[in-house]
């Protein structure tokens, strides 16, 4: 799991299809770890711990974290959600507060959540809950108190923004983990669409370079440098994120296995 071990972790955020379908059977061999979203941008899709259920049953290669997002969900609702995934074999859960696009009339409180399902672990089946966090030292540490067992962070787009926002954590070593979600920088527009949505700016030096223009094999060695920097600034692993399925399971699963990762 996320919270107990000692090796870096290679990880790709994936979403549900529309509809239930096979697709997930592509990710075996392509990944050992995925994160699954929970109708990211208000968009419905499958149901994430279904889809996490069946990635255990067809793909036992791969191992499921499910986003847990408490926008428009009650605190029984997400623990039957919980105790049916833990029944299929899911045993990761990532608390976020999750978008408000569109508005929702009701959004669960995400530390209540945290504190619900950490209690839960004394009678359910092993499983692990964490949170997503700014790079803000007081967000951090409150949500340390409230019990997360792992972190995810993020995004990032430009390795030379990596080693502060960790500083800015003022992580202590016996802190939980934290994982760093990494965005490749595509393009100029892409760089801006992915700021406009909360991802740590990128240096004058990468948007100078972005004006220029950035070729697809540039973007995606940018994104290995940025993992690699990750690792030497202590980050547990990254999430490689903001992917359409296709490219997760061919073009970026290939990038990462070229790279020895």
């Amino acid at each position: 799991m996320l919270t107990a071990s000692d090796e870096w972790a290679d990880i790709v955020e994936v979403n549900p299809p529309d509809l239930p379908n096979a697709r997930h059977i592509m990710l075996d061999h392509a990944w050992k770890r995925v994160l699954i979203t929970d109708n990211a941008f208000g968009r419905i899709r499958v149901s994430p711990y279904a889809f996490a259920a069946r990635i255990t049953h067809d793909v036992p290669s791969v191992t499921p974290t499910v986003v847990v997002s408490t926008r428009d969900r009650n605190i029984l609702a997400i623990e039957s959600e919980v105790r049916g995934a833990l029944g299929n074999g899911v045993q990761s859960f990532l608390v976020v507060v999750g978008d408000t696009r569109p508005q929702v009339e009701h959004m669960a409180h995400h530390y209540e959540i945290v504190e619900h399902l950490r209690a839960l672990q004394s009678h359910l089946p092993l499983f692990e809950a964490g949170m997503t966090t700014r790079f803000r030292d007081w967000q951090f540490r409150r949500r340390v108190d409230a019990g997360a067992e792992f972190f995810v962070s993020g995004p990032i787009l430009d390795p030379a923004t990596v080693e502060s926002s960790m500083e800015q954590l003022k992580r202590d070593s016996a802190d939980p983990p934290v994982y760093l979600m990494i965005i490749p920088p595509f393009s100029l527009s892409w760089i801006d669409r992915m700021e406009s949505v909360g991802s740590v700016p990128v240096s004058d030096e990468l948007r100078a370079e972005a004006v220029e223009g950035i070729a697809r094999d540039r973007a995606w060695e940018l994104s290995l440098e940025t993992a690699a920097v990750a690792e030497d600034a202590g980050f547990a692993g990254v999430i490689v994120t903001g992917l359409k399925f296709d490219t997760v399971v061919d073009e970026a699963a290939g990038v990462w296995r070229g790279a020895g990762r």
